[in-house]
């Protein structure tokens, strides 16, 4: 088997796939709207041309679009954190992403935060919503933190930590868990 794939949550989903003989670990992820592929090898990070390789090679893998098919992807609308054209300078910025490192967090949050937390009104919150608004706030809320999550671990593929390293495992779990959690919220509407 040449290529297998995990899915970690409805905007997450972790590849493999062998090149040269080597397996080359990617993660798929869903920002803004759009999916992106994103090497984890931290050798196909620093060597862009081996990485234009590997990505152009999973890209033409049948079992790969087909999976792509599966879970409702457009190859078509697919982005790449490493560009594949040569001439192409651009790259999608990470520098807002939350750092992590190896001695504790220095977390640096996409996410405004205000000096004092918003007092909410819960009678204005009742008057101007209806059961459905609310839930659709919630959910809203678990796609925040979840994409918050998503953003850790891509910092944490940039610092090179991975699926064996347990710390990384966590946070795959809390990134499902709001998964889980979503998927709950919108069986109730």
């Amino acid at each position: 088997m040449e290529f297998t794939y995990e899915i970690i949550s409805e905007s997450n989903i972790n590849v493999r796939f062998i090149y040269g003989g080597e397996w080359f670990t990617f993660n798929l992820f869903n920002r803004d709207q759009q999916w992106v592929l994103h090497p984890f090898d931290s050798s196909l990070i620093r060597n862009k041309d081996m990485s234009r390789l590997v990505i152009a090679d999973l890209i033409q893998h049948k079992p790969f679009q087909v999976m792509l098919a599966k879970e409702g992807i457009l190859l078509s609308e697919l982005n790449t954190s490493i560009p594949l054209g040569q001439q192409e300078e651009t790259e999608v910025e990470y520098e807002a992403l939350p750092r992590i490192g190896r001695g504790g967090s220095d977390l640096i949050f996409d996410e405004q935060r205000s000096s004092k937390p918003e007092e909410i009104n819960i009678e204005q919150l009742i008057e101007e919503n209806d059961l459905e608004d609310l839930i659709r706030i919630e959910v809203q809320m678990i796609e925040s933190r979840q994409n918050l999550y998503n953003q850790i671990l891509h910092r944490m593929f940039m610092a090179d930590l991975g699926p064996t390293d347990p710390e990384f495992q966590k946070i795959q779990q809390i990134v499902k868990t709001y998964g889980e959690a979503k998927t709950r919220l919108q069986t109730i509407q």
